[in-house]
Formats: C-alpha cells, sequence, structure tokens
C-alpha cells in the first residue's frame, strides 16, 4: 500500500447509488471523509464493496457510499446543491447537467488541484466530452454510457418467417405484417419518460431535431416531428406492430417478455442484453443487434443516455475525490461497473476486459453509437422534457383507443411547443 494518510471519502453518485452515512464524517484521527452518492441499481452495491476496499488498499482513503433512487435524485441533488450540503463525489445523469450547473452544483473538473488526479480528456471521444462540458466548463467526467440498439432473438425472427433486421420504417413494417408466430414481433416500452425518447428516435430518424440549432426555441412540432409522432402511433393503430397493451410497459415488463419469450425483438441498451443472458437456456448468441431502423430521411437515429461523475465545489478533499474518480475510470473498474449497469465504459480499454468479450459488444460500441444522440443541454429542459413525454403518451393513448382524428398530432405538437418556447425565453 502506497504511504498515504489514511483518509476517509464518502461517495455519492447519481445512478441511485449513494455511498455515504450521516454521522460518520468525523474519520480517523487526522484524517479526512470524503463522501459519494451514487443512484442505485441491482448489483451496485457488491461492486462499491469490492471497489472501496481495494481503492483503500492502494491509497489508504477510505470511501462511504450512499445510494439514492432514480425517482428521488433529481430532487434531492438539487435540494443538496442549494443548501451547499451532501457529498463530495456525486454521480450526474447528463441531463440534469444545466439546472445543476446554473445553480453553482459543480466544480470545474479542469482547472486547480484536481485536473491533475484526474483521467485525461484524452482518453474520451468528442461526443463524450461534448455532454461532460457545459458552457466551456468540464462540470463531471464520463463514466459509463449506452445508446439502444434493435435487438432480435434470430430463432424467433425466423420461426415467425421472416430474416434479418429491418433496415428502414418501410422494412419494420413489413416484416411485422408477415411475421408469423405464437410471440409477438416487436415491442417498446411506453411508460414513464420512454414515450418522449422513442419520439426523439422516430424525430431523428424522420430528419427533424428536438430544438433548433442554438437551442433557443423548439423544433419537434415541424412537419418531420409531426410526420415522427404520426408513424409513432400508427404502429399502434394503423399497421398492428405494437402491442396495445405495451403502452403501460416499464423496463421491467419490456425486459421479462423479451427474455421470456414473448417477443420477437425490440430496441433497447444494454440492460436488456443482460437480463436476456441471465435467463434460463438463453445465451449472448441467440441475439442480432442492428442501429435501428432508418426513417424516409435514412437517418438510423438512436437515443444514448450518459452518468458522469461530478466533485461539488464545497468539498474540503478536492484531490482525495479525484484520486477516487480515477481509479472508478481504470479499464477493470470501469468495465465491471458499466457492465452492472448494463452500459458500455467510456475507458475504450474497459471493452477489452473479460466483461465485454463478446462481438455483440462491438456492434453496440461501433455500428450503433455512430447513430447515437441525447437530449440538448439548456436550462429548462426538464420542464419541455416532461410536457412533450406527457403530450406523446397522450397521442398514444387516443390511438390505442382509437380516438385519435388527423390533426390531433400536430395540435397536440403545438401545444407543447408554446410551452417550450415560454421556457426557453
Amino acid at each position: 500500500m502506497r504511504n498515504h494518510t489514511r483518509r476517509k471519502i464518502l461517495a455519492t453518485t447519481g445512478v441511485a447509488t449513494a455511498f455515504g452515512v450521516a454521522g460518520c464524517l468525523g474519520g480517523t484521527s487526522g484524517g479526512t471523509t470524503l463522501e459519494t452518492r451514487y443512484m442505485d441499481a441491482p448489483g451496485l452495491e457488491e461492486f462499491f464493496e469490492e471497489h472501496t476496499a481495494q481503492f483503500e488498499d492502494e491509497t489508504g482513503i477510505e470511501v462511504e457510499y450512499e445510494f439514492v433512487g432514480w425517482g428521488e435524485a433529481q430532487e434531492t441533488m438539487l435540494s443538496d446543491i442549494m443548501s451547499r450540503s451532501g457529498p463530495d463525489v456525486h454521480e450526474i445523469a447528463s441531463t440534469w447537467i444545466p439546472e445543476q450547473y446554473d445553480a453553482g452544483g459543480w466544480m470545474d473538473l479542469d482547472s486547480g488541484s484536481v485536473a491533475d488526479e484526474l483521467p485525461s480528456s484524452d482518453l474520451f471521444t468528442d461526443g463524450a466530452l461534448d455532454v461532460a462540458t457545459f458552457q466551456d466548463t468540464l462540470v463531471g467526467i464520463p463514466w459509463f454510457w449506452g445508446p439502444r440498439a434493435y435487438q432480435q432473438v434470430d430463432e424467433r425472427i425466423e420461426a415467425g418467417g421472416v430474416e434479418g433486421t429491418p433496415s428502414d420504417w418501410d422494412g419494420l413494417i413489413e416484416q411485422a405484417q408477415a411475421y408469423d408466430a405464437e410471440n409477438n414481433y416487436f415491442a417498446i416500452m411506453g411508460s414513464d419518460f420512454e414515450p418522449i425518447r422513442n419520439f426523439a428516435m422516430f424525430l431523428w430518424q424522420n430528419g427533424g431535431q428536438l430544438l433548433t440549432d442554438d437551442n433557443g426555441a423548439p423544433a419537434f412540432h415541424d412537419d418531420s416531428g409531426v410526420e415522427a409522432l404520426e408513424f409513432y402511433a400508427d404502429l399502434y393503430a394503423e399497421y398492428d406492430v405494437l402491442p396495445s397493451e405495451t403502452i403501460e410497459w416499464g423496463a421491467a415488463d419490456i425486459q421479462g417478455a423479451f427474455t421470456g419469450g414473448q417477443m420477437a425483438s425490440t430496441w433497447g441498451a444494454l440492460g436488456t442484453v443482460s437480463a436476456y443472458e441471465e435467463a434460463d437456456g438463453n445465451a449472448l448468441d441467440d441475439l442480432s443487434v442492428a442501429a435501428p431502423p432508418a426513417g424516409p430521411d435514412g437517418d438510423r437515429g438512436t437515443f444514448f443516455g450518459m452518468e458522469l461523475l461530478g466533485i461539488h465545489p464545497w468539498t474540503d478533499e478536492p484531490e482525495a475525490a479525484a484520486q477516487w474518480i480515477d481509479y472508478l475510470l481504470q479499464a477493470e473498474p470501469n468495465a465491471a461497473v458499466s457492465n452492472t449497469v448494463g452500459f458500455l465504459p467510456t475507458n475504450p480499454d474497459g471493452l477489452e476486459t473479460d466483461y465485454f468479450d463478446n462481438e455483440l459488444y462491438r456492434t453496440f460500441d461501433e455500428e450503433v453509437f455512430p447513430h447515437a444522440r441525447t437530449y440538448p443541454q439548456v436550462l429548462g429542459w426538464g420542464e419541455i422534457e416532461s410536457e412533450l413525454n406527457s403530450t406523446v403518451f397522450e397521442v398514444l393513448q387516443s390511438a390505442v383507443t382509437g380516438g385519435l382524428a388527423a390533426g390531433d398530432a400536430e395540435a397536440a405538437l403545438e401545444r407543447a411547443a408554446s410551452v417550450a418556447e415560454q421556457t426557453l425565453e
């Protein structure tokens, strides 16, 4: 073990995993406490138990961790930021960066003593750094990320009389209508914040965008947006591609159906792959993955999410916090946590570990990621996202119940755009 003064670090992140317990801040005599918080997910406690111990062996720094559920994470984080309390290190959901940065929640990781302790920016791709940088400030270190890929069980697809993955919207409809098997051909999640994510994908595939290039005004309500939402609704109402019950499905429902044989294909991140592989009788070799079907514009746009690690500016131990982040970004820990939560490591060397020793992961990284995008980073996006998600869900509900009339999708998007305009003023 290196000769360091023993310090205690309480680390907290936003994967619903948070490290740290009130009342544990004293540490050992003459030592320091580093608090960390993470957003919770299955398997993370085992990961942190192992790696905080290993980090302490290597550095003499003790890390205490705490988890917070996704449902309360955003509110909890903002409350901590406003009161200048909470952990030293926190997991950051990328879409929350503007609001939290505006409230003074994140240290500039490109300046001061922390920069020397953190991984070099050269480690990450430009896309990851674009998300991690807000208003010319590096607010977080990219931790893990992942795009949504079109995924199918080849044996089920072939049993239904079709083959290959659909390359465009027409192919998706044609395969669904030709499919002849006891299970369903295709399904995607319809609850929580999935409607806007799916709509964003259809929008990108149709050549549209959520906001204008300068992020100053909504753009999702133009012709490409209306066509995208109508196509999404028609997958339920006209083409009978999406089973009506899936409008209420969340992650557990879609993964249960996909792993259990109720459907042959879906789109999702690596969490879906992991769930499939873990089910009895299933294997990765059963699966094929590809970029989602292209829209009329020829785009195969897909959604990606990314989690980061940031340091709150009120920390008393910035260098220790930076060392902990640097450790978590080493290839093996980065691969281990990414595998646990169903994402890809942001450290490219993590893909060379045993955790990702399958060609399927290369397909995710090399063939799907180039088509991946995420939400605009703009103050007020949370309100816009919530409004647009509700709007899309209401349109889909009307489609499922047979109450969607011509012009309804356009009118709904216009109303959502009015809210977005007021938010962006």
